[in-house]
């Protein structure tokens, strides 16, 4: 077993979140060495890199690289710059699976209106009671069943929403479960409300698009807590015109910030929130990849590798 404390290098788009996080694990872990990443330095000798959309260079510049951890759930941004040789670790949670089910669950109130006559009335000084809700109505489909999307279901599921997910690979839950190509157009067709939290993989991109929106429900509900590759935007606009969709609630764009002349932006059946879905939460991220560092440290096997020939 080695004795010596690991060292590891961090590197991110900006020096200063760099600088940031590099202080983090300065202070969480004193005794270990924290290197922060510049084009063209020499090589520190670092053996694990924890990383976020990171240049290629830093790799041609560390070769001794063990592993890298990535500082989020979603790997697409950064699983093409990392070489095959240097396993890859995502955060399977780090605190983003509740509040993205959280949020997915206020855009399934947004689609049902549970509580939108009352804002009205209470601006017009009314009271009037409505009917509730009935849940029946609404059955939603969480496309991806991993760590967040299960969350996802799971809580929205326990308020009575009838839920189907859907996934690569066929899962075992407490609610109908389908995989491959049919089973997505089995989910769907059960479904008026769409929440996406699948990986963007080659396979997956652009899978949100008219012939999915399509086999809705009419009238439904699109929720996006995935990436903006996923969807094909004008398809989507398309489904909201045409009233295949009632709305739209969306978190992730293929550009980001989302320019100011995008017809997304002042559309009333779109609500947009600028990529806050699931931030990364300080804390448990120190925590799980440091955990992670000191278990490949030891030469133990640590959760999270990801499948690069499969995107996650």
């Amino acid at each position: 077993m080695p004795t010596e404390q690991p060292h590891l290098i961090v590197a991110t788009p900006r020096p200063s979140e760099t600088e940031r996080w590099a202080g983090h694990f300065r202070q969480a872990y004193p005794d270990w060495t924290v290197d922060e990443f510049a084009v063209g330095q020499p090589s520190t000798g670092a053996q694990y890199a924890v990383v976020w959309q990171p240049d290629t260079a830093l790799f041609e510049q560390e070769p001794g690289l063990r592993a890298a951890f990535n500082l989020g759930a979603g790997v697409d941004a950064v699983a093409s710059s990392i070489p095959s040789t240097v396993p890859l670790y995502r955060l399977e949670d780090a605190g983003m699976a509740e509040q993205m089910a959280e949020y997915a669950l206020y855009g399934v109130l947004q689609a049902v209106g549970r509580f939108q006559p009352y804002e009205e009335q209470a601006r017009q000084g009314q009271w009037k009671a409505h009917r509730p809700v009935d849940r029946r109505q609404w059955p939603v489909a969480v496309l991806g069943l991993g760590v967040i999307g299960r969350k996802i279901a799971q809580v929205i599921a326990s308020l009575g929403y009838p839920v189907h997910g859907w996934s690569r690979r066929l899962h075992e839950a407490d609610f109908p479960c389908y995989a491959g190509e049919e089973g997505l157009q089995q989910c769907l067709s059960a479904s008026r409300i769409l929440i996406n939290a699948l990986p963007l993989t080659p396979q997956t991109k652009g899978l949100i698009n008219r012939d999915t929106l399509a086999q809705l429900q009419p009238g439904g509900y699109l929720i996006n807590v995935a990436r903006g590759a996923h969807l094909v935007d004008q398809d989507v606009l398309d489904a909201l015109n045409s009233g295949q969709l009632a709305g739209a609630m969306l978190d992730a764009f293929t550009q980001e910030p989302l320019p100011a002349d995008h017809p997304y932006w002042g559309n009333p059946a779109v609500m947009i929130t600028p990529h806050i879905s699931g931030i990364t939460l300080r804390e448990q991220a120190l925590e799980q990849i440091g955990s992670r560092i000191a278990q490949l440290h030891q030469g133990q096997a640590a959760s999270g590798l990801v499948d690069q020939s499969q995107g996650y």
